[in-house]
């Protein structure tokens, strides 16, 4: 059997296609496991990383970060997406876009270390440069592993991506702990980085064990490269909106000011990119396999959008109440300053996910273009709102990104669902029971909030989160339908799980007649 054929077997989606709904769901609960059990790991090495390095010194890292993050989009070229989108896939296209990202991985790199000494003289910290230096060699290591995960995503396999990713957050995570331990400050976090980004590259070829060939000229990927090209520079243009946070407050309040900033951002994003990352990534190639089938399109769209609005919304408000007492057990008393940052920014995750998901129809219908134009429009606000609220510090900066959030929220549902399967109306009853259930339990909870007794953080956040789980629940019931579309999110998941089980039963030998 030659590559091509060997190619060819491990990508076959024909029994993947025939049984969507099993293969998704199945895919999605091997992920939010993997995902409970990540995001467990990550908010305890937080706790424990918080304590042990000093904010200034997380705030180095993340002040690089800004940098690698715009450059990383350069590394992927988009080209790992448009693997997963197209419909069908040759061996002689894969290797060729898995060049281009070594290739494109090894240029960045380079170029990151030569700017490095740049990123020093911007932020006027010399330690700036070695650190850029090194984290610059993750671009390497994404650039060998890109097209692997392609694969394995376009093929639902994503128990194999879960476990990998566990498996190097675990081990990455001990290394940090060990370091920060040993006093070794912001270089805890940086090893961190390197680590999990090289053990993530040997996983994904060792659970895709394809062997790319050499590249053709005879092969033309240039409609993939197109699509590619433009969800690229989308990329970089949300790359660097999501860093224009710590370029402003590191230029002109310091690297503190980013530590209190970024981290009230990740206590909040950071458990909602586990709570959705297993819907998106069965979304993304789910959609794709069904873009010619309007009404299961749909439906799926549908189930998925809720799915992201139960894991996101609720939670933002819960934040918005609570987010003195998460940030004091969390992080320690040396953080309570990144209190008032975190529940600014709550407000605004309360929609951002939902409205974001409208991206998925776009591109898997194949619309990059349009993703491109979108995603300039909505940074050129992002940028202006942050360069405004600047002045007030980081209070001013979460401002911003807030209200920039809502006032993109109609262009970006227009242009993203016109011409598709999905309509406005059917986005926003989609996401009404969630809402207004979280609009509730935050009433609740904020009136219980000022009428309770002085008490323990911990004991205030167990109390509150039983509050929240029962407002919520008993809402979404109160509203007309719930108690049906639960059933049959809850049937979606019996049938995968009964399908698993007959999987795994031998077959018996039929009698001979």
């Amino acid at each position: 059997m030659n590559q091509a054929e060997k190619f060819e077997r491990l990508l076959c989606t024909k029994s993947i296609r025939s049984d969507l709904r099993r293969s998704s769901v199945r895919a999605a609960g091997f992920t939010g496991i993997s995902s409970v059990i990540d995001f467990v790991i990550r908010i305890g090495s937080t706790a424990v990383l918080a304590r042990l390095i000093l904010p200034e010194h997380f705030g180095l890292v993340m002040m690089v970060t800004a940098v690698t993050s715009i450059a990383d989009q350069f590394r992927d070229l988009g080209l790992s997406s448009a693997t997963v989108q197209r419909k069908d896939i040759t061996h002689g296209e894969v290797t060729n876009l898995f060049w281009l990202n070594l290739v494109a991985g090894l240029l960045v790199a380079a170029v990151i270390c030569t700017v490095a000494p740049l990123v020093s003289i911007y932020y006027k910290e010399s330690r700036l440069t070695l650190i850029t230096c090194i984290l610059a060699t993750n671009f390497i290591w994404g650039g060998l592993m890109a097209q692997h995960q392609a694969l394995l995503t376009r093929q639902l396999k994503l128990g194999h991506t879960s476990v990998i990713r566990l498996s190097s957050s675990v081990l990455s995570t001990l290394l940090a702990i060990l370091l920060g331990w040993q006093g070794y400050g912001y270089w805890a976090l940086i090893w961190r980085e390197v680590a999990r980004s090289v053990l993530i590259a040997v996983g994904m070829w060792l659970c895709f064990p394809w062997v790319p060939g050499f590249p053709s000229r005879k092969t033309d990927v240039r409609g993939l490269i197109h699509f590619g090209a433009n969800l690229c520079a989308a990329n970089i243009l949300a790359s660097l909106s999501g860093g224009v946070d710590r370029f402003l407050l590191g230029r002109f309040w310091g690297p503190a000011s980013v530590a209190m900033y970024r981290q009230s951002y990740q206590l909040l994003v950071m458990p909602m990119e586990q709570a959705i990352g297993p819907v998106y990534q069965v979304t993304q190639p789910g959609l794709s396999m069904l873009q010619t089938e309007a009404e299961r399109f749909r439906r799926f769209y549908r189930k998925a959008l809720t799915l992201v609005c139960v894991a996101t919304m609720p939670l933002s408000l819960f934040v918005a109440v609570y987010a003195p007492e998460i940030t004091r057990v969390l992080l320690g008393r040396k953080w309570l300053d990144a209190a008032p940052i975190l529940m600014i920014i709550s407000y605004g995750t309360f929609i951002k996910q939902a409205v974001g998901s409208a991206a998925w129809v776009l591109l898997t219908r194949g619309h990059s273009k349009t993703y491109l134009a979108l995603t300039l429009a909505q940074n050129a606000i992002v940028i202006l709102f942050m360069v405004i609220g600047v002045q007030w510090g980081t209070k001013g900066v979460a401002v911003a990104d807030v209200a920039a959030a809502y006032f993109f929220m109609w262009p970006m549902l227009y242009y993203c669902l016109r011409n598709s399967p999905v309509s406005i109306g059917a986005f926003f009853v989609a996401i009404g029971r969630p809402a207004c259930s979280s609009l509730l339990m935050y009433a609740v909870l904020t009136t219980l909030n000022s009428l309770m007794p002085a008490v323990g953080a911990p004991a205030c956040l167990a109390l509150g989160s039983l509050v929240a789980m029962l407002v919520f629940g008993g809402a979404w019931f109160a509203i007309p339908g719930g108690k049906a579309e639960l059933l049959d999110l809850v049937t979606d998941l019996r049938s995968a799980l009964q399908r698993k089980i007959s999987l795994r039963k031998p077959v018996e030998p039929v009698p001979a007649a």
